[in-house]
């Protein structure tokens, strides 16, 4: 019988290949999460992680600042919120996986820098996050409303 051990559960590994701080007070990291070669190729992945903590002059545009950031960390729980990018690419010889690597970090430090570096990005992505909570926060509420009204109607028959 042929072994396929090869194609067995595949974990990417994870390690840290790099990490930037910016004059703004944020660190970037860059994690290496590429996957074994599968039948000779691999998928190389770059995770960048930004944790952003939040403070109550990002919720400035809401009526009651500490109070929006209450809600958000009631949300999102305590400590940073962390902004992500991903960058893969597929079918790349072993031997080229650390070359690769790289250059995407490279090419992400030329490009995504600018953005993060942008005095709004801090402010613009905890708005962001939270205004995502909010709505998954009312769909959760109005599913589960839903619910209970079903369940209700339900036991009104029996």
């Amino acid at each position: 019988m042929p072994e396929y051990q090869e194609f067995e559960h595949i974990e990417p590994r994870e390690r840290t290949i790099g990490h930037l701080d910016l004059e703004n007070g944020l660190s970037v990291y860059f994690i290496d999460r590429s996957t074994p070669p599968v039948v000779g190729r691999c998928r190389v992945e770059l995770l960048i992680r930004v944790p952003v903590e939040p403070a109550e002059d990002h919720f400035n545009k809401y009526p009651t600042p500490s109070e929006a950031l209450r809600r958000f960390v009631s949300l999102a729980g305590p400590g940073p919120v962390e902004f992500q990018a991903v960058k893969i690419r597929n079918f790349i010889v072993p031997a080229e996986v650390d070359k690769l690597l790289e250059k995407m970090k490279d090419d992400f430090i030329r490009l995504g820098l600018p953005y993060l570096k942008n005095p709004k990005f801090v402010s613009n992505f905890i708005t962001r996050k939270y205004e995502d909570l909010l709505a998954d926060a009312a769909v959760h509420s109005a599913h589960e409303a839903a619910l209970r009204t079903e369940d209700e109607r339900l036991a009104a028959d029996d």
